[in-house]
């Protein structure tokens, strides 16, 4: 298959799967309760599975299986008490992590500990943000948390596609070259403006000013951007490209979702920081 029919071959396949998909993470978003809860526990899940199957790729060790089940344990807890006493949950993993990791013995101890751990972290903790900003704005505020994670999610879309067509229109110097090499300081520029659109949902967010919204806005943009380098320079430092594909013509969680993992985590601090609700 030449390239040009191979490129519109994958494009359809793209926009078939973002039409199909798109629509469940906006209704999980927007409805919350055990559709979020779902959604979530299963990037985490998914996703932890890929980071350790990255980082056994790349020849470390990482307890894979414990690592999974820790990182949903962690997405479970967040769903069923929000941030209560999850440090106790966190201490517990990790004294878990180095107990288990001593029946392999001395060799590698230290980089199994530590990556089995970065995964539970990673997407474990970080992955469960939804969670928390629904669990923090709560029922109290009618349907403004459902408005807030999708504006949330907005930005990190229209971020993501300002950057790519204006980066690939107009970008000539490189952002990142070591890490991202098509990323541009062009598409970086226009990802940040693109990402300051769902400042429209102003009127459905009564609990924020325009200021306040136009500055998580520009932390949600830009947190998802340092977001997706994160994850490419970790699949660079293992030396590995991808994890097997979720979502056809998509890639794999991690792929799909790094931007998540930090745009949702920021708007957590950003909120609780403000004292907003």
């Amino acid at each position: 298959m030449s390239s040009a029919p191979q490129a519109r071959s994958n494009l359809a396949v793209r926009t078939l799967s973002a039409g199909v998909f798109g629509p469940l993470v906006l209704a999980a978003m927007w409805f919350g309760g055990w559709g979020l809860t779902v959604l979530t526990l299963i990037v985490i899940g998914r996703g932890s599975w890929e980071f350790y199957y990255l980082a056994t790729k790349a020849g470390r060790r990482p307890l894979t299986a414990l690592g999974v089940v820790l990182a949903l344990a962690v997405g479970g807890w967040v769903a069923w008490r929000g941030a209560a006493d999850l440090d106790v949950l966190l201490v517990a993993a990790t004294m878990v992590v180095m107990a288990v990791a001593l029946w392999r013995g001395v060799q590698d101890y230290a980089a199994t500990v530590a990556v089995t751990l970065a995964g539970i972290v990673y997407l474990g903790l970080l992955g469960s943000a939804p969670l928390l900003v629904a669990r923090v704005v709560g029922r109290g505020h009618g349907h403004e948390a459902g408005f807030l994670l999708l504006a949330v999610l907005s930005c990190i879309w229209l971020t993501d596609t300002a950057a790519f067509l204006c980066g690939r229109r107009w970008g000539r110097r490189r952002l990142a070259p070591t890490i991202s090499p098509g990323k541009t300081v062009v598409g970086l520029a226009a990802g940040a403006v693109g990402g300051l659109v769902p400042v429209f949902f102003l009127p459905v967010l009564p609990s924020f000013t325009l200021p306040s919204l136009a500055g998580l806005m520009v932390l949600v943009s830009a947190g998802g951007q340092v977001g997706d380098l994160a994850e490419s320079a970790l699949k660079r430092d293992l030396g590995v490209k991808d994890a097997p594909p979720l979502i056809p013509g998509h890639g794999g969680a991690l792929d799909r979702f790094d931007s998540y993992l930090f745009a949702f985590p920021l708007t957590y601090l950003y909120i609780r920081l403000l004292g907003l609700f």
